[in-house]
């Protein structure tokens, strides 16, 4: 199976993000947008490997809406815990504190 071009960059976005989730760990922002980054390389590995061979676009429409619902759950959480903490480290956070 040769790989298109197309295929390697959604590859090379969905790594990239994964990358970006371990390396970039301290703030609450930056998971979020590893996130972010980690659905987009999805979104366009689907629409290529599967919507371009399909003129039924409603499960694609399903997943860019789970998406959408995902960022903006983040972010909602991530404004209540700057209100609450003053900040968005992931060590401010008391999951582990007695």
């Amino acid at each position: 199976m040769i790989m298109s071009g197309e295929f390697i960059l959604s590859m090379f976005i969905y790594i990239s993000g994964i990358l970006v989730l371990l390396f970039q760990w301290k703030h609450i922002l930056n998971i979020l947008l590893s996130f972010e980054i980690l659905t987009l390389g999805i979104i366009f590995s689907f629409l290529l490997t599967w919507g371009l061979n399909s003129n039924d676009c409603s499960l694609m429409m399903v997943v860019v809406v789970f998406g959408v619902c995902e960022a903006s759950l983040g972010l909602s959480l991530l404004v209540s815990m700057i209100r609450v903490h003053g900040n968005d480290y992931v060590s401010s956070l008391s999951l582990y504190k007695f």
